[in-house]
């Protein structure tokens, strides 16, 4: 037996030919040596096919301009990868008019500002002044307020340690203390006063509190660029503290909490950025000094 693997081989008639040998015999199957018009085919000629394909491009390109009328002198029309965004969108509608999906041009949206055009502090900047604000008054109203309110927050610290025990010998809790829910009357009040006193005087002094000068806004009357006067000051401050004023009355505490968070939004969709304690007093709050990021429309104001 031959061990030659069956595939193709010379023809042992015809050494022009080969025939398929199956591993024992020679089959009837035969192919030529050589290819029949080899030397034609155009298979691995990647520049010969380049060149075809872009004779074909250009050939298809002529076809279509003298399709739509085009003559020499006209202004030839342009591919989609040469076209602008503008035309792409807008080739397919007559008289060239632009796409209703096309991409629209960015309108900077317009500046709130007080009467004489002078634009009006961020939102965000009033905000934080205000936050800074509330935090100051807060600390020093409870360092002055601490002989009364150490009784209480001796309460909640002797019934929290209870609580502790309790759980950890498996007893019931003990019962809330009746003053938890009682803050000393002392403390609002003279976080009342702190506040007025703060925001009074320094808005009249200066047109604005520690939280302004920190956050670079200021406080200006409706007539005048420069700080408002002491009545203004003093109802401005009065209209904003009503959440400070109604925390002393049990029933009107929440409503005075609900007050002032629409006081606070208000701005936002206000045409001048007043809050209804600047319209009140006929004030507004403006950038200390102008800068191009209160320019371009960082938005309304806020507190």
């Amino acid at each position: 037996m031959s061990e030659r693997a069956s595939g193709w081989y010379d023809d042992p008639q015809d050494p022009s030919q080969l025939r398929y040998w199956d591993g024992i015999l020679w089959s009837d199957r035969t192919m030529p040596k050589v290819k029949p018009n080899l030397e034609q085919s155009r298979i691995g000629d990647a520049r010969r096919q380049y060149e075809e394909e872009q004779e074909r491009r250009r050939a298809a390109e002529e076809a279509e301009a003298a399709r739509y009328g085009q003559r020499q002198g006209q202004r030839p029309q342009l591919r989609p990868y040469e076209q602008t965004p503008h035309q792409q969108t807008s080739q397919h509608y007559p008289g060239g008019q632009q796409s209703p999906y096309s991409r629209q041009p960015y309108v900077p949206q317009p500046v709130k500002t007080a009467p004489d055009g002078e634009p009006t502090a961020s939102w965000w900047r009033r905000l934080l002044a205000y936050l800074i604000d509330n935090v100051l008054l807060s600390l020093l109203a409870f360092a002055i307020s601490w002989s009364w309110l150490h009784p209480w927050i001796s309460t909640i610290i002797n019934w929290y340690d209870d609580a502790i025990a309790a759980a950890q010998d498996g007893r019931s809790q003990p019962p809330l203390p009746g003053s938890f829910y009682h803050v000393p009357w002392q403390f609002p009040v003279v976080a009342l006063a702190l506040y007025l006193v703060y925001e009074i005087g320094l808005v009249a002094w200066r047109g604005q509190t520690i939280g302004h000068l920190i956050c670079g806004i200021r406080v200006r009357g409706a007539a005048t660029s420069t700080r408002p006067s002491l009545r203004a000051a003093a109802i401005r401050a009065v209209v904003k503290g009503v959440g400070n004023i109604t925390s002393l009355l049990p029933i009107l505490g929440p409503l005075g909490t609900i007050f002032t968070l629409v006081d606070g939004l208000i701005p936002l969709g206000d045409r001048s950025a007043q809050a209804l304690h600047d319209k009140a007093a006929q004030t507004y709050v403006v950038p200390a000094r102008r800068s191009k990021t209160d320019v371009s429309g960082w938005g309304g104001s806020g507190r």
